[in-house]
């Protein structure tokens, strides 16, 4: 029966790890190619300031969507030169220690995190001003705004943010009464800082390989979308930071066997969930993930306890927010929009892009309701049929719609960081970076963005090339966790910051990637060669992934411990498969460092 199990298990992770690796691959080859060939720009387009010609259709909008056009041989210059950099680092002798690195990357991310919020003195506003000042309100024991404001009634699960900041307001009026919300902002910054360091332990604890540690630090290091982002105060950050720390619990779960990460985990989920409901698709990946590695382990009670506590806690974590807030206001919220009217908008067309947000698919859909829930949802369930069938007899437009949907959102390179910094209220005038930033210097920053991003979706495809080769499932969250964004954000409602998240894994996944590039290059090139000569590679140094290797050798030890060996034996079987793991520095001195690091 055991062996039985075992087989499934490996049949499992090997079709899952399949799927996972050439849907991921050839989706970011897609965004890769798009992101060489063009660029989508989310400004303001004040009145005056439109164009509607054969090339550009550029809307007066306060959120003007439109779609440029890229320089493609600049664009593979630029890529090609990003990687010779890359590779150049790559063979850097003397491995960092995994400590500094995560000390560097909390304080780079904080410190210029925080001075960005400070020199713009963006205010919350719209949906994040009617949160944040709820939030305020709260903390002072002021509820009024559920009885006079239909806003939390139709969209209820906004509540979970709204105590988080709470809490956090409370803390601070404890010590000072505070005149602004400049100081959720900075969290941000601390937030992003965490995140930071946790997808940099994940990758350690994944690959064990100093060098793409090295490069996760400066690639995350480099993104400048993220760091212009801590000036928006919407729940993506929190949220995002308890999701990226439960993903790392359940690994230390799983490959270490310590029972307690598994409720860090789980505790770690709810409140992710409850912070933004997007992080329910980390709760599916999360849950999907221990699901395939349930059968090899054999762990059948412990790992379906660990299951069912996700579901439990991150199932009830929003219900239980909105009741505390129906005791302590007296006022009964009621039904809230049905998330299926969210599907409904993202299936059809808006006056910004296909799938965008759009008023009269579920706020008015909902009043004309009368505020039923499930009126409305039976109204966006026929229209979705009926958006369906439309689809399916009119093939070109569909490919259309869905192609400017994608565009629209992951080739967006600024993910309206620079847009949100731009209309959002003011505190006082911007600092004169800020200032730049934003104004006459966008224009350079958004041609930085795109080279970031269009080096991450390179890279991204190629990690997921050598970890089809790798044959290793448990190296496959992020890749899990970008296929749930990318699916949900094609079908719910369009807004290119809402795929901030996604970028920022598959920025730390792409390291992998670059490194197994370079140890492909690596082979390739003569040391006596000029460029082999510059770099100090040749075909002398050891590969990242030996990919020809057969697949059946053995597994690394992440997955040897995953599956339920204890540490001596995963780190038995990271010695006898080296061509199986993450390549280790050419020289045998420095490969014996990184191992004693990696130890430590």
């Amino acid at each position: 029966m055991g062996t039985k199990l075992e087989k499934f298990g490996q049949l499992l992770e090997k079709l899952g790890l399949t799927v996972v690796a050439v849907l991921a691959g050839a989706i970011a080859f897609f965004l890769s190619v798009v992101s060489m060939l063009h660029t989508t720009a989310v400004d303001k387009i004040d009145a005056g300031q439109g164009l509607y010609t054969i090339v550009y259709d550029i809307k007066e909008k306060l959120e003007s969507v439109y779609y440029l056009n890229d320089n493609l041989f600049l664009n593979l210059l630029v890529l090609g030169c990003c990687l010779m950099l890359m590779f150049y680092l790559i063979q850097w002798k003397r491995p960092v220690k995994l400590r500094r690195l995560a000390l560097f990357i909390f304080l780079w991310t904080f410190v210029l995190g925080t001075i960005w919020v400070v020199g713009s003195q963006s205010a919350p506003s719209e949906d994040s001003g009617t949160v944040t000042s709820a939030s305020w309100a709260f903390a002072e024991n002021n509820y009024s705004v559920l009885a006079d404001n239909r806003y939390f009634h139709n969209y209820s699960f906004q509540l979970g943010y709204v105590f988080f900041n709470e809490c956090i307001i409370r803390l601070f009026q404890t010590f000072r009464h505070l005149d602004n919300l400049m100081p959720l902002e900075v969290l941000n910054a601390a937030f992003l800082g965490v995140i930071n360091l946790f997808l940099l332990l994940i990758n350690d604890k994944l690959f064990k390989d100093s060098r793409i540690n090295l490069v996760t630090t400066v690639l995350l290091a480099s993104s400048a979308a993220p760091i212009i982002s801590c000036s928006f105060v919407y729940g993506i950050y929190p949220g995002m930071m308890f999701a990226v720390i439960a993903l790392y619990c359940e690994l230390r779960y799983l490959i270490d066997n310590k029972l307690i990460f598994s409720w860090l985990s789980a505790f770690s989920l709810m409140l992710a969930v409850m912070t933004k409901s997007n992080y329910l698709i980390w709760m599916i990946a999360i849950l999907l993930i221990a699901f395939c590695k349930m059968w090899k382990r054999r762990k059948f009670l412990q790992d379906c306890s660990y299951m069912i506590l996700i579901l439990a806690l991150c199932m009830t974590i929003q219900p239980l927010v909105i009741r505390h807030y129906e005791k302590v206001s007296g006022t009964e919220i009621g039904d809230a929009i049905p998330y299926v009217s969210w599907i409904d908008m993202g299936l059809n067309e808006s006056d910004l892009a296909p799938g965008w947000y759009n008023y009269w698919i579920t706020v008015s859909n909902f009043e004309q309701c009368d505020f039923n829930a499930e009126a409305a949802a039976e109204r966006s369930k026929e229209n979705i049929k009926n958006r369906l069938k439309y689809f399916a007899e009119h093939p070109q437009y569909t490919n259309d719609f869905f192609y400017l949907k994608i565009v629209s959102q992951w080739n967006d390179t600024a993910y309206q960081s620079l847009w949100n910094n731009v209309v959002r209220f003011q505190y006082r005038e911007k600092s004169p970076f800020a200032a730049w930033v934003c104004g006459d210097g966008a224009p350079a920053v958004k041609h930085y963005m795109d080279y970031i991003a269009q080096l991450v979706f390179f890279a991204f495809c190629a990690g997921c090339w050598f970890l089809y080769r790798r044959k290793t499932f448990i190296l496959t969250p992020i890749p899990i966790i970008f296929l749930g964004g990318f699916f949900y954000q094609l079908i719910s409602e369009g807004k290119s910051q809402y795929i901030m998240p996604y970028f920022i894994v598959m920025t730390a996944f792409s390291a992998f990637g670059i490194v197994c590039l370079c140890d492909a290059f690596c082979r390739r090139i003569s040391p006596e060669s000029k460029i082999g000569r510059l770099m100090g590679i040749g075909k002398k140094a050891v590969p990242a992934a030996q990919t020809d290797a057969p697949a059946e050798t053995a597994e690394p030890a992440a997955d040897a411990a995953a599956s339920g060996a204890p540490e001596d034996h995963a780190e038995a079987a990271n010695k006898t498969e080296t061509p199986e793991t993450p390549a280790e520095d050419s020289a045998q001195t420095s490969q014996n460092e990184s191992i004693k690091e990696n130890k430590t």
